[in-house]
């Protein structure tokens, strides 16, 4: 089951990434050849305005073939000026954006909504100590704006032990409350000692108890697209964090997952869910892991490196900055060192994954 789910989670971000690089290419003229859903040979296929649709065997992501030079009357992608192959590339990562924030708002709509309103002061925390209310509404954190509980954990984690400057709203008015985050030995994080006011799914899906649902106002359609999109954006900030760390040297190298690491947690998160919460709570669950491996495809896409699309984005840049395109022969050999390097990259993280697996 790990391994079916696993597959059917990628082949959904990256088909949709490649659909991405597809209505670019129209976009922009060039004719695409083949889009594929799955790897290996085709087991059937038809061709609308030009373009093959093909499934194949492996059921293993996907790719969209592009023209490379004028063929006919058909126009390449190396044809088309750098602006244009620039959208192309930004395209497929765009598309996994989108999704991520798409399956959050999705998954906004079938969970509780969460608010900056507080709704309980622990005693004797941070909150306490700062003078915090039931009732108050936290508006900014350090002045970047909070709409929703997330931000308000989110600001507070990266704020470490310093002094935090929440902007409050209290009955008509707006305060400044100045507050130090203690240490919860236990779990390891910073915590000023709050509770949010939670507003109950405005799809009921069973994930909740309908006694407890009954007690709190349900989310309108507004609110939940407006948490999910919320949510859908922290994903991706979060990647983005994760993987600066990686560089900084925050996170060691040793923690990179691939595939295998991936299948492991895919199966491990759907059997406990499954069986403290239920299957609909670990369908959403698996829906959380799709948008954040989204993101984290999109955004591993856009790096600088050679055979990825940001390393074709750096290479066009190059271009139009030196205003003289880099001969097709050298910038096919700067992407297969980056392949090179991209499959060195793949042994070494599942050599870590079967590691862990082991141990």
């Amino acid at each position: 089951m790990s391994v079916i789910l696993t597959i059917i989670i990628f082949s959904i971000i990256v088909v949709i990434h490649e659909w991405g690089h597809l209505r670019a290419a129209k976009a922009c003229g060039v004719n695409v050849e083949e889009f594929a859903v799955g790897m290996g040979p085709k087991l059937c296929g038809t061709t609308i305005g030009g373009t093959l649709y093909s499934i194949r065997l492996l059921p293993l992501g996907g790719f969209c073939r592009m023209t490379d030079e004028t063929d006919g009357d058909k126009v390449g992608f190396l044809d088309v000026s750098v602006w244009k192959r620039m959208i192309i590339c930004v395209a497929g990562p765009l598309m996994n954006f989108v999704l991520a924030i798409a399956v959050m708002i999705i998954i906004g709509m079938m969970q509780s909504v969460s608010t900056t309103q507080i709704a309980e002061v622990v005693e004797n925390s941070a909150a306490a100590e700062a003078g915090l209310k039931k009732d108050d509404i936290i508006t900014a954190v350090n002045g970047k704006k909070t709409i929703s509980a997330t931000d308000v954990n989110l600001a507070i984690l990266q704020n470490g032990g310093n002094t935090a400057e929440l902007t409050v709203k209290r009955g008509s008015g707006k305060i400044s409350v100045p507050i130090t985050p203690k240490y919860d030995e236990e779990r390891e994080r910073y915590f000023i000692g709050v509770v949010m006011v939670a507003k109950g799914p405005m799809i009921d899906i069973g994930i909740y108890p309908k006694e407890e649902l009954a007690k709190i106002p349900r989310a309108n359609f507004a609110e939940s697209v407006v948490s999910g999109c919320n949510d859908g954006i922290f994903t991706i900030k979060i990647t983005l964090q994760s993987i600066a760390m990686l560089v900084t040297r925050d996170i060691p190298v040793s923690e990179l997952s691939g595939p295998i690491g991936v299948t492991s947690v895919v199966g491990d998160t759907y059997q406990e869910t499954k069986e403290e919460a239920g299957l609909a709570a670990s369908i959403l669950m698996l829906a959380n892991i799709t948008a954040l491996l989204s993101a984290n495809l999109g955004i591993m896409n856009l790096l600088p490196i050679p055979a990825l699309d940001g390393g074709r984005l750096l290479i066009y840049i190059v271009e139009v900055i030196r205003r003289k395109r880099i001969p097709p022969e050298k910038e096919g050999m700067i992407n297969l060192a980056g392949f090179a390097l991209m499959m060195m990259l793949a042994i070494f993280v599942a050599f870590n994954d079967i590691t862990r697996l082991i141990k």
